[in-house]
Protein backbone atom coordinates (compact mmCIF):
# COMPACT_ATOMS: atom_id res chain seq x y z
CA UNK A 1 0.00 0.00 0.00
CA UNK A 2 2.84 2.36 0.90
CA UNK A 3 4.56 1.51 -2.34
CA UNK A 4 1.44 2.39 -4.33
CA UNK A 5 1.07 5.65 -2.41
CA UNK A 6 4.73 6.46 -2.99
CA UNK A 7 4.34 5.87 -6.73
CA UNK A 8 1.19 7.97 -6.80
CA UNK A 9 2.97 10.76 -4.93
CA UNK A 10 5.90 10.66 -7.36
CA UNK A 11 3.54 10.75 -10.35
CA UNK A 12 1.65 13.70 -8.87
CA UNK A 13 4.96 15.50 -8.19
CA UNK A 14 6.12 14.93 -11.76
CA UNK A 15 2.75 16.13 -13.11
CA UNK A 16 2.92 19.24 -10.89
CA UNK A 17 6.50 19.89 -12.03
CA UNK A 18 5.39 19.80 -15.66
CA UNK A 19 2.52 22.17 -14.91
CA UNK A 20 4.94 24.64 -13.28
CA UNK A 21 7.32 24.34 -16.22
CA UNK A 22 4.54 24.96 -18.68
CA UNK A 23 3.35 27.98 -16.69
CA UNK A 24 6.88 29.34 -16.51
CA UNK A 25 7.29 28.85 -20.25
CA UNK A 26 4.02 30.66 -20.84
CA UNK A 27 5.23 33.56 -18.69
CA UNK A 28 8.50 33.69 -20.61
CA UNK A 29 6.63 33.72 -23.89
CA UNK A 30 4.74 36.85 -22.91
CA UNK A 31 5.57 39.81 -25.14
CA UNK A 32 7.43 42.78 -23.71
CA UNK A 33 4.32 44.94 -23.97
CA UNK A 34 2.44 42.38 -21.86
CA UNK A 35 5.16 42.48 -19.24
CA UNK A 36 5.29 46.28 -19.41
CA UNK A 37 1.78 47.54 -20.30
CA UNK A 38 3.01 51.17 -20.43
CA UNK A 39 4.94 50.21 -23.58
CA UNK A 40 1.78 49.30 -25.50
CA UNK A 41 1.28 52.65 -27.33
CA UNK A 42 4.90 52.53 -28.47
CA UNK A 43 4.79 48.85 -29.46
CA UNK A 44 1.53 49.36 -31.36
CA UNK A 45 3.18 52.21 -33.26
CA UNK A 46 6.52 50.63 -34.20
CA UNK A 47 5.68 46.90 -34.03
CA UNK A 48 6.93 44.26 -31.59
CA UNK A 49 9.68 43.03 -33.91
CA UNK A 50 10.96 46.52 -34.67
CA UNK A 51 11.17 47.64 -31.05
CA UNK A 52 14.70 48.82 -30.22
CA UNK A 53 16.73 49.96 -27.23
CA UNK A 54 16.67 53.40 -28.86
CA UNK A 55 12.87 53.40 -28.65
CA UNK A 56 13.17 52.44 -25.01
CA UNK A 57 15.55 55.27 -24.12
CA UNK A 58 12.93 57.72 -25.41
CA UNK A 59 10.31 55.85 -23.37
CA UNK A 60 12.47 56.00 -20.24
CA UNK A 61 13.07 59.74 -20.65
CA UNK A 62 9.37 60.46 -21.10
CA UNK A 63 8.36 58.32 -18.11
CA UNK A 64 10.92 60.01 -15.89
CA UNK A 65 9.60 63.43 -16.95
CA UNK A 66 5.98 62.43 -16.39
CA UNK A 67 6.87 61.39 -12.84
CA UNK A 68 9.11 64.36 -12.02
CA UNK A 69 6.94 67.09 -13.57
CA UNK A 70 3.68 65.37 -12.70
CA UNK A 71 1.85 65.47 -16.03
CA UNK A 72 -0.47 63.14 -17.91
CA UNK A 73 0.10 61.81 -21.40
CA UNK A 74 -0.69 64.44 -24.03
CA UNK A 75 -0.60 67.45 -21.68
CA UNK A 76 -0.61 70.75 -23.58
CA UNK A 77 1.31 72.43 -20.75
CA UNK A 78 4.50 70.50 -21.45
CA UNK A 79 7.20 71.18 -24.03
CA UNK A 80 9.79 68.55 -24.93
CA UNK A 81 13.16 69.31 -26.54
CA UNK A 82 15.64 66.74 -27.83
CA UNK A 83 18.45 66.34 -30.32
CA UNK A 84 17.44 62.74 -31.07
CA UNK A 85 17.93 62.09 -34.77
CA UNK A 86 18.99 65.67 -35.56
CA UNK A 87 21.82 64.74 -35.85
CA UNK A 88 23.17 63.25 -32.60
CA UNK A 89 24.56 59.73 -33.02
CA UNK A 90 25.67 56.91 -30.72
CA UNK A 91 28.90 55.94 -32.42
CA UNK A 92 27.77 54.87 -35.89
CA UNK A 93 24.11 54.51 -34.80
CA UNK A 94 21.59 57.26 -35.55
CA UNK A 95 19.08 58.13 -32.83
CA UNK A 96 15.80 59.01 -34.55
CA UNK A 97 14.02 56.02 -33.01
CA UNK A 98 14.26 57.70 -29.60
CA UNK A 99 11.88 60.35 -30.97
CA UNK A 100 9.17 57.72 -31.45
CA UNK A 101 9.73 56.46 -27.92
CA UNK A 102 9.38 59.95 -26.50
CA UNK A 103 6.39 60.90 -28.63
CA UNK A 104 4.30 57.75 -28.16
CA UNK A 105 4.92 57.65 -24.41
CA UNK A 106 4.42 61.33 -23.55
CA UNK A 107 1.80 62.16 -26.18
CA UNK A 108 3.81 65.26 -27.14
CA UNK A 109 4.39 65.91 -30.84
CA UNK A 110 5.47 68.41 -33.47
CA UNK A 111 1.89 68.47 -34.71
CA UNK A 112 0.81 69.79 -31.30
CA UNK A 113 3.78 72.17 -31.38
CA UNK A 114 5.06 70.89 -28.03
CA UNK A 115 7.93 68.73 -29.27
CA UNK A 116 10.96 70.39 -30.86
CA UNK A 117 13.78 68.49 -32.53
CA UNK A 118 16.88 70.60 -31.84
CA UNK A 119 19.74 70.61 -34.34
CA UNK A 120 23.04 69.47 -32.86
CA UNK A 121 26.15 67.98 -34.51
CA UNK A 122 26.67 64.26 -35.00
CA UNK A 123 28.94 63.93 -31.95
CA UNK A 124 26.61 65.69 -29.51
CA UNK A 125 25.40 63.54 -26.60
CA UNK A 126 21.78 62.42 -26.82
CA UNK A 127 19.64 64.51 -24.47
CA UNK A 128 16.04 65.28 -23.57
CA UNK A 129 14.49 68.27 -21.79
CA UNK A 130 10.92 68.66 -20.55
CA UNK A 131 9.42 71.99 -19.47
CA UNK A 132 6.21 72.69 -17.56
CA UNK A 133 4.92 76.14 -18.51
CA UNK A 134 2.76 76.40 -15.38
CA UNK A 135 5.46 75.70 -12.81
CA UNK A 136 8.41 76.73 -15.06
CA UNK A 137 10.21 73.57 -13.90
CA UNK A 138 12.55 71.96 -16.43
CA UNK A 139 13.93 68.42 -16.28
CA UNK A 140 17.11 67.67 -18.24
CA UNK A 141 18.25 64.13 -19.05
CA UNK A 142 21.54 63.38 -20.80
CA UNK A 143 22.07 59.79 -21.91
CA UNK A 144 25.06 57.72 -20.84
CA UNK A 145 26.31 57.09 -24.37
CA UNK A 146 28.65 54.20 -23.55
CA UNK A 147 25.89 52.27 -21.77
CA UNK A 148 23.41 52.91 -24.58
CA UNK A 149 25.89 51.83 -27.25
CA UNK A 150 26.59 48.58 -25.41
CA UNK A 151 22.90 47.68 -25.34
CA UNK A 152 22.35 48.69 -28.98
CA UNK A 153 25.13 46.35 -30.08
CA UNK A 154 23.82 43.49 -27.94
CA UNK A 155 20.28 43.73 -29.29
CA UNK A 156 21.50 42.56 -32.70
CA UNK A 157 22.17 39.11 -31.22
CA UNK A 158 19.71 38.79 -28.35
CA UNK A 159 16.26 40.38 -27.99
CA UNK A 160 16.30 39.61 -24.25
CA UNK A 161 18.47 42.70 -23.93
CA UNK A 162 15.30 44.83 -24.27
CA UNK A 163 13.96 43.44 -21.01
CA UNK A 164 17.33 43.91 -19.33
CA UNK A 165 17.35 47.54 -20.45
CA UNK A 166 13.87 48.07 -19.03
CA UNK A 167 15.12 46.89 -15.62
CA UNK A 168 17.92 49.48 -15.49
CA UNK A 169 17.63 52.35 -13.02
CA UNK A 170 17.33 55.86 -14.47
CA UNK A 171 20.75 56.75 -13.02
CA UNK A 172 22.29 53.91 -15.05
CA UNK A 173 20.77 55.11 -18.33
CA UNK A 174 21.26 58.85 -17.87
CA UNK A 175 24.66 60.34 -17.07
CA UNK A 176 23.07 63.65 -16.02
CA UNK A 177 19.66 64.25 -14.49
CA UNK A 178 18.93 67.80 -13.35
CA UNK A 179 15.82 69.78 -12.54
CA UNK A 180 15.72 73.58 -12.40
CA UNK A 181 13.16 76.36 -12.33
CA UNK A 182 13.89 78.50 -15.40
CA UNK A 183 11.17 81.16 -15.10
CA UNK A 184 12.39 84.08 -17.25
CA UNK A 185 11.36 86.66 -14.65
CA UNK A 186 13.40 84.86 -12.01
CA UNK A 187 16.43 84.59 -14.29
CA UNK A 188 16.30 88.23 -15.37
CA UNK A 189 15.89 89.48 -11.80
CA UNK A 190 18.69 87.30 -10.38
CA UNK A 191 21.13 86.84 -13.27
CA UNK A 192 24.16 86.15 -11.09
CA UNK A 193 22.50 83.08 -9.59
CA UNK A 194 21.67 81.62 -12.98
CA UNK A 195 25.10 82.54 -14.36
CA UNK A 196 26.63 80.16 -11.82
CA UNK A 197 24.40 77.40 -13.13
CA UNK A 198 25.26 78.29 -16.72
CA UNK A 199 28.94 77.96 -15.89
CA UNK A 200 28.29 74.68 -14.05
CA UNK A 201 26.46 73.42 -17.17
CA UNK A 202 23.46 72.12 -15.28
CA UNK A 203 21.86 71.29 -18.64
CA UNK A 204 25.00 69.85 -20.20
CA UNK A 205 25.94 73.04 -22.05
CA UNK A 206 22.45 73.46 -23.53
CA UNK A 207 21.34 76.04 -20.96
CA UNK A 208 20.92 78.96 -23.37
CA UNK A 209 19.01 76.87 -25.92
CA UNK A 210 16.64 75.56 -23.27
CA UNK A 211 15.93 78.77 -21.34
CA UNK A 212 15.24 80.84 -24.47
CA UNK A 213 13.06 78.31 -26.30
CA UNK A 214 11.06 77.28 -23.24
CA UNK A 215 10.37 80.80 -22.00
CA UNK A 216 9.27 82.16 -25.37
CA UNK A 217 7.06 79.08 -25.87
CA UNK A 218 5.50 79.65 -22.45
CA UNK A 219 5.02 83.37 -23.10
CA UNK A 220 3.45 83.27 -26.58
CA UNK A 221 3.80 79.74 -27.90
CA UNK A 222 5.87 79.49 -31.04
CA UNK A 223 4.27 79.89 -34.46
CA UNK A 224 4.87 76.60 -36.25
CA UNK A 225 6.85 78.22 -39.08
CA UNK A 226 9.09 80.00 -36.56
CA UNK A 227 9.54 76.74 -34.62
CA UNK A 228 11.17 75.15 -37.67
CA UNK A 229 13.74 77.96 -37.77
CA UNK A 230 14.32 77.52 -34.03
CA UNK A 231 15.05 73.82 -34.54
CA UNK A 232 17.70 74.62 -37.16
CA UNK A 233 19.26 77.49 -35.19
CA UNK A 234 19.14 75.54 -31.89
CA UNK A 235 18.03 78.51 -29.76
CA UNK A 236 16.02 81.72 -29.90
CA UNK A 237 17.77 85.07 -29.99
CA UNK A 238 16.75 88.54 -31.21
CA UNK A 239 18.83 87.92 -34.32
CA UNK A 240 16.82 84.85 -35.30
CA UNK A 241 13.52 86.58 -34.53
CA UNK A 242 14.57 89.55 -36.67
CA UNK A 243 14.96 87.13 -39.58
CA UNK A 244 11.46 85.80 -39.00
CA UNK A 245 10.08 89.35 -38.97
CA UNK A 246 11.96 90.12 -42.20
CA UNK A 247 10.53 86.99 -43.84
CA UNK A 248 6.98 87.88 -42.77
CA UNK A 249 7.45 91.45 -44.03
CA UNK A 250 8.78 90.33 -47.42
CA UNK A 251 5.97 87.78 -47.80
CA UNK A 252 3.46 90.61 -47.39
CA UNK A 253 5.23 93.47 -49.19
CA UNK A 254 7.32 91.72 -51.87
CA UNK A 255 5.51 88.41 -52.49
CA UNK A 256 6.09 85.73 -55.08
CA UNK A 257 4.48 82.35 -55.75
CA UNK A 258 7.71 80.36 -55.92
CA UNK A 259 10.30 81.83 -53.50
CA UNK A 260 12.92 79.13 -54.02
CA UNK A 261 12.92 79.69 -57.77
CA UNK A 262 12.19 83.40 -57.97
CA UNK A 263 14.13 84.97 -55.08
CA UNK A 264 17.83 85.65 -54.86
CA UNK A 265 18.77 86.73 -51.34
CA UNK A 266 21.97 88.54 -50.43
CA UNK A 267 22.71 88.81 -46.72
CA UNK A 268 24.51 92.10 -46.17
CA UNK A 269 25.73 91.59 -43.55
CA UNK A 270 24.86 88.09 -42.30
CA UNK A 271 23.60 87.37 -38.81
CA UNK A 272 21.26 84.83 -37.16
CA UNK A 273 18.35 86.17 -39.24
CA UNK A 274 19.48 84.20 -42.26
CA UNK A 275 18.65 80.82 -40.71
CA UNK A 276 15.04 81.98 -40.38
CA UNK A 277 14.98 83.29 -43.96
CA UNK A 278 16.39 80.02 -45.30
CA UNK A 279 13.74 78.00 -43.47
CA UNK A 280 10.89 80.30 -44.46
CA UNK A 281 11.61 80.64 -48.17
CA UNK A 282 13.87 77.60 -48.83
CA UNK A 283 16.40 79.97 -50.37
CA UNK A 284 19.36 77.81 -49.35
CA UNK A 285 23.03 78.35 -50.03
CA UNK A 286 23.08 74.94 -51.73
CA UNK A 287 20.30 76.04 -54.07
CA UNK A 288 22.43 79.07 -55.00
CA UNK A 289 19.69 81.32 -53.67
CA UNK A 290 21.50 82.87 -50.70
CA UNK A 291 24.76 84.80 -50.90
CA UNK A 292 26.67 86.41 -48.05
CA UNK A 293 28.47 89.75 -48.07
CA UNK A 294 30.28 91.09 -45.00
CA UNK A 295 30.56 94.77 -44.07
CA UNK A 296 33.48 96.26 -42.15
CA UNK A 297 32.89 98.60 -39.23
CA UNK A 298 34.03 101.51 -41.41
CA UNK A 299 31.56 100.59 -44.14
CA UNK A 300 28.69 100.41 -41.65
CA UNK A 301 29.53 103.92 -40.40
CA UNK A 302 29.92 105.19 -43.97
CA UNK A 303 26.42 103.94 -44.90
CA UNK A 304 24.87 106.22 -42.26
CA UNK A 305 26.18 109.25 -44.12
CA UNK A 306 24.11 108.39 -47.19
CA UNK A 307 20.82 107.51 -45.51
CA UNK A 308 17.91 109.94 -45.24
CA UNK A 309 16.96 110.89 -41.70
CA UNK A 310 13.98 108.52 -41.53
CA UNK A 311 16.25 105.49 -42.21
CA UNK A 312 19.16 106.26 -39.89
CA UNK A 313 17.81 103.92 -37.17
CA UNK A 314 17.83 100.96 -39.57
CA UNK A 315 20.65 98.54 -40.26
CA UNK A 316 20.96 96.98 -43.70
CA UNK A 317 19.89 93.34 -43.58
CA UNK A 318 19.06 91.60 -46.86
CA UNK A 319 18.69 92.26 -50.56
CA UNK A 320 15.78 90.36 -52.13
CA UNK A 321 15.76 90.07 -55.92
CA UNK A 322 12.50 88.86 -57.46
CA UNK A 323 12.39 87.63 -61.04
CA UNK A 324 9.05 85.97 -61.58
CA UNK A 325 8.52 83.35 -64.26
CA UNK A 326 7.42 84.76 -67.59
CA UNK A 327 8.47 88.33 -66.86
CA UNK A 328 11.12 90.10 -69.00
CA UNK A 329 12.91 91.65 -66.06
CA UNK A 330 13.12 91.60 -62.30
CA UNK A 331 13.18 93.98 -59.37
CA UNK A 332 14.90 94.15 -56.04
CA UNK A 333 14.62 95.62 -52.58
CA UNK A 334 17.01 96.19 -49.71
CA UNK A 335 15.33 95.65 -46.34
CA UNK A 336 16.59 97.00 -43.04
CA UNK A 337 15.94 96.21 -39.38
CA UNK A 338 15.46 98.83 -36.67
CA UNK A 339 17.96 97.79 -34.00
CA UNK A 340 17.89 101.27 -32.48
CA UNK A 341 14.27 100.78 -31.42
CA UNK A 342 15.09 97.33 -30.06
CA UNK A 343 17.88 98.62 -27.81
CA UNK A 344 15.96 101.71 -26.68
CA UNK A 345 12.94 99.71 -25.56
CA UNK A 346 14.68 96.76 -23.91
CA UNK A 347 17.49 98.44 -21.98
CA UNK A 348 17.15 98.38 -18.19
CA UNK A 349 16.67 101.60 -16.24
CA UNK A 350 19.87 103.30 -15.19
CA UNK A 351 21.98 101.82 -17.99
CA UNK A 352 23.09 104.07 -20.83
CA UNK A 353 22.29 103.06 -24.39
CA UNK A 354 25.98 103.02 -25.28
CA UNK A 355 26.77 100.70 -22.38
CA UNK A 356 23.76 98.46 -23.04
CA UNK A 357 24.82 97.84 -26.63
CA UNK A 358 28.07 96.41 -25.28
CA UNK A 359 26.18 93.79 -23.28
CA UNK A 360 25.44 91.77 -26.40
CA UNK A 361 29.14 90.81 -26.65
CA UNK A 362 29.94 90.60 -22.95
CA UNK A 363 30.39 86.82 -22.86
CA UNK A 364 32.40 86.86 -19.64
CA UNK A 365 29.37 87.77 -17.52
CA UNK A 366 25.61 87.16 -17.45
CA UNK A 367 24.95 90.20 -19.64
CA UNK A 368 25.23 88.39 -22.98
CA UNK A 369 22.34 86.02 -22.27
CA UNK A 370 20.34 88.62 -20.28
CA UNK A 371 19.97 90.99 -23.22
CA UNK A 372 19.05 88.10 -25.53
CA UNK A 373 16.45 86.56 -23.20
CA UNK A 374 14.95 89.98 -22.49
CA UNK A 375 14.91 90.74 -26.22
CA UNK A 376 13.34 87.39 -27.09
CA UNK A 377 10.32 88.08 -24.92
CA UNK A 378 10.08 91.65 -26.20
CA UNK A 379 10.13 90.69 -29.90
CA UNK A 380 7.66 87.86 -29.35
CA UNK A 381 4.94 90.53 -29.17
CA UNK A 382 5.78 91.69 -32.71
CA UNK A 383 5.75 88.39 -34.63
CA UNK A 384 2.57 89.42 -36.42
CA UNK A 385 3.63 93.08 -36.74
CA UNK A 386 6.93 92.96 -38.66
CA UNK A 387 6.46 96.46 -40.09
CA UNK A 388 7.24 97.83 -36.61
CA UNK A 389 10.88 96.86 -37.17
CA UNK A 390 11.35 96.12 -40.87
CA UNK A 391 11.28 98.53 -43.80
CA UNK A 392 12.37 98.80 -47.43
CA UNK A 393 15.48 100.97 -47.57
CA UNK A 394 15.97 100.89 -51.34
CA UNK A 395 14.17 99.67 -54.47
CA UNK A 396 15.92 98.97 -57.77
CA UNK A 397 15.29 97.39 -61.18
CA UNK A 398 17.05 94.34 -62.56
CA UNK A 399 17.28 94.24 -66.36
CA UNK A 400 19.43 91.15 -66.89
CA UNK A 401 21.03 88.14 -65.21
CA UNK A 402 24.50 89.63 -65.62
CA UNK A 403 23.57 92.35 -63.14
CA UNK A 404 22.50 89.72 -60.60
CA UNK A 405 25.76 87.81 -61.07
CA UNK A 406 27.68 91.02 -60.44
CA UNK A 407 25.82 91.63 -57.17
CA UNK A 408 26.64 88.06 -56.07
CA UNK A 409 30.31 88.24 -57.04
CA UNK A 410 33.25 88.36 -54.66
CA UNK A 411 34.82 91.77 -54.23
CA UNK A 412 31.64 93.65 -55.21
CA UNK A 413 29.74 95.81 -52.71
CA UNK A 414 26.06 95.35 -53.65
CA UNK A 415 25.09 98.49 -51.74
CA UNK A 416 27.19 100.51 -54.17
CA UNK A 417 25.79 98.70 -57.21
CA UNK A 418 22.15 99.30 -56.22
CA UNK A 419 22.85 102.98 -55.57
CA UNK A 420 22.59 103.16 -51.79
CA UNK A 421 26.23 104.25 -51.58
CA UNK A 422 28.31 106.10 -54.19
CA UNK A 423 31.19 104.41 -55.90
CA UNK A 424 34.47 105.09 -54.08
CA UNK A 425 36.63 107.83 -55.60
CA UNK A 426 39.77 106.37 -57.20
CA UNK A 427 42.81 107.31 -55.16
CA UNK A 428 45.58 109.21 -56.93
CA UNK A 429 48.61 107.05 -57.37
CA UNK A 430 51.71 108.75 -56.02
CA UNK A 431 54.83 107.05 -57.23
CA UNK A 432 57.39 106.71 -54.46
CA UNK A 433 61.01 106.44 -55.65
CA UNK A 434 62.96 104.01 -53.47
CA UNK A 435 65.85 105.50 -51.48
CA UNK A 436 68.36 103.16 -53.11
CA UNK A 437 67.70 104.93 -56.44
CA UNK A 438 68.76 108.27 -54.95
CA UNK A 439 71.86 106.70 -53.46
CA UNK A 440 72.81 105.10 -56.74
CA UNK A 441 72.29 108.38 -58.63
CA UNK A 442 74.50 110.21 -56.10
CA UNK A 443 77.27 107.65 -56.50
CA UNK A 444 77.04 107.92 -60.28
CA UNK A 445 77.26 111.75 -60.09
CA UNK A 446 80.39 111.52 -57.91
CA UNK A 447 81.96 108.95 -60.22
CA UNK A 448 81.11 111.08 -63.27
CA UNK A 449 82.65 114.16 -61.64
CA UNK A 450 85.86 112.30 -60.77
CA UNK A 451 86.11 110.79 -64.24
CA UNK A 452 85.43 114.22 -65.82
CA UNK A 453 88.18 115.80 -63.71
CA UNK A 454 90.69 113.13 -64.68
CA UNK A 455 89.79 113.52 -68.33
CA UNK A 456 90.31 117.31 -68.24
CA UNK A 457 93.63 116.89 -66.43
CA UNK A 458 94.81 114.37 -68.99
CA UNK A 459 93.93 116.72 -71.88
CA UNK A 460 95.97 119.54 -70.36
CA UNK A 461 98.94 117.26 -70.00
Amino acid sequence: MRTKLSKLFIMLFIFYFFLLSAAAAEVNEKSISEKYPELKPLVDFVGEEELSVLHLVGFKAAKKAMDELDFERGSSDILALTDAGYIAKVGEYTTEKALDGLMMTSGLSRGKNNLLNIHKPYNSPLWFAFFNKDTKECLYLEVNMSVLKKYIEREKEDRVVLEEFMKLEDEEIFAKISKENIDANKLLENPEEWQEKMEAKVFGGNEFSIITICNVWAYKELPSDFARAVELHDHICPGLTSGYLIAKYVEKNFPTKYPRYEYIVIAIPPWCKDDAIIQYFETNVGHKRLFVKWLTGEQKKEILGYLPEELKDYSTANIFIRWEKGKPKGEGILVGFNWSKFYEETKPAGVSLKEYKKWIKDFKTWRWWWVRLKGDLYLADYMEKPEEFVTIMKRFDVDNQTYIEKLESAGVNPLVEIGLMPKPTPEKIVEVIPSWVYFTMGVLVVVAAVMGGLYVKSRKS
